[in-house]
């Protein structure tokens, strides 16, 4: 029982901390309900430039409020692995920052970027896509 309280316990700071660990069922449903770009974080546990992304990166932009304008989902590619595979179409490295925004017919454009990223590639990449739907 104590074991469960801590684990609660270390979950639910994991969960206040990371505010876009969200599912990818969710995000997307966000991202069209509000007309936001969606971003989807691609990789796993063990990888340590995935949890580096995740606790660097990721957080600081969150932090900021620079993903504010974005909906954000963590895919974890070892507990989905075919919702991962099909958003990474195949490619293999991770972790992988994926984009995907509609354009002005209605279609979803996709961009990414693969490997560690620092803030700034990301903040381009939103900053390229919202400027692009008229938004930066």
């Amino acid at each position: 029982m104590a074991t469960n309280g801590s684990v609660t316990t270390e979950v639910t700071h994991h969960a206040s901390t990371q505010t876009p660990d969200q599912n990818y069922t969710l995000a997307y449903k966000k991202s069209v309900e509000e007309d936001k770009p969606l971003m989807v974080v691609v990789g796993a546990p063990w990888c340590p430039a995935c949890e580096t992304l995740k606790k660097t990166t990721i957080a600081n932009m969150q932090n900021s409020g620079e993903l504010d304008g974005v909906s954000v989902a963590l895919v974890n590619r070892d507990a989905e692995p075919e919702l991962a595979e099909t958003l990474m179409e195949g490619e293999k490295m991770i972790p992988q920052i994926i984009l995907y925004s509609k354009t002005a017919d209605g279609r979803w454009s996709r961009r990414k970027l693969t490997g560690y990223q620092p803030v700034q590639p990301v903040r381009s990449l939103i900053k390229r896509v919202t400027a692009t739907l008229g938004r930066g």
